[in-house]
């Protein structure tokens, strides 16, 4: 005997939204990389609170937001968007 339903559809479904893996499934994938980089304890302090207190909102999706803003300013300063490296960057400090 097959199993009955007894509501049909789920009403919830509307109000609670798709499961994460179902929505990511439907978005193309944009391919991510690790950057690690030093930052003055205070930034870091200043960052955390505003990432605590701001709901929805990740360490990474800020420095993606705040970064993408820096890099379209300086395109937007020298007319036109860099063009590629030529090679990878240094590691290490700067010699002076």
């Amino acid at each position: 005997m097959a199993k009955r339903r007894t509501i049909g559809t789920n009403p919830l479904d509307v109000v609670i939204p798709a499961r994460r893996e179902e929505r990511a499934s439907s978005a193309p994938r944009v391919v991510k990389e690790r950057l690690t980089v030093h930052l003055p304890v205070e930034l870091i302090d200043r960052i955390k609170n505003a990432v605590y207190w701001t709901p929805g909102l990740t360490l990474a999706g800020l420095a993606e937001e705040a970064l993408t803003a820096a890099v379209e300013k300086l395109e937007h300063e020298r007319g036109e968007p860099f063009p590629p490296r030529k090679a990878e960057l240094k590691g290490g400090r700067p010699l002076k």
